[in-house]
């Protein structure tokens, strides 16, 4: 299968649903991560948090950490991700071309601006595909009045490792959050994988999935 995690930022997509990544790679599918922004960030004060060229050799490392090869970075403005024909018609490009049969994107409620125009885009973009999944918001996403669904399981429980060499390769955030900011992850996956039966697992809602019985 062709598989392609969609992500506003680099380290969005690991954060979510690396472990799934991991797992998809090891039983042969062909992945493909799209991040929609370089992913520099200046605080509101002016102080540089990550630098374009820290974000993308992080981004890079990670996918590389989760077996992923097919990293691509667009380049719309970090924080002020739009909601137009722009960024609808480049992911549909994208799309058409790596013909997915499962698409996972950010949760649309996600109260982070760039999260759920990402979301909102995707939907758009991929209105005649047939298998796309929210992944689950987590800190520092933003967080939403509405709740998260978890409604299909994946168990990660052989590829959390990876999962977490993905979030330190990204050495800018694990020094920004800290240990804690793994822990919380790990702590997540837990959870998600005693509701299910598993030792660890990631969760997603489903926006349309088609069933072969």
């Amino acid at each position: 299968m062709n598989i392609i995690a969609i992500g506003a930022h680099l380290d969005d997509i690991e954060l979510a649903c690396g472990g799934t990544l991991a797992r998809a790679v090891k039983n042969g599918h062909k992945v493909k991560m799209l991040v929609l922004t370089k992913s520099a960030y200046t605080n509101f004060d002016g102080t540089v948090l990550r630098t374009e060229e820290e974000a993308i050799l992080e981004g890079k490392n990670a996918a590389l950490a989760l077996g992923v090869t097919d990293l691509q970075v667009m380049n719309f403005p970090n924080k002020n991700v739009p909601y137009d024909g722009s960024i609808v018609e480049a992911i549909d490009r994208v799309l058409n071309k790596f013909n997915p049969d499962i698409i996972f994107t950010h949760w649309m409620f996600d109260t982070h601006q760039d999260h759920r125009n990402v979301s909102l885009a995707t939907i758009s973009a991929a209105r005649n595909f047939s298998n796309i999944f929210f992944y689950e918001p987590f800190p520092p996403s933003g967080r939403s009045y509405m709740p998260f669904k978890p409604q299909s399981y994946i168990d990660i429980s052989h590829t959390l490792d990876d999962k977490i060499r993905s979030l330190k390769a990204h050495e800018s955030q694990y020094k920004k959050y800290g240990e804690h900011w793994i822990e919380a992850t790990i702590g997540r996956a837990r959870l998600r994988g005693f509701e299910h039966g598993y030792l660890y697992a990631e969760t997603f809602e489903v926006l349309r999935n088609s069933l072969d019985i």
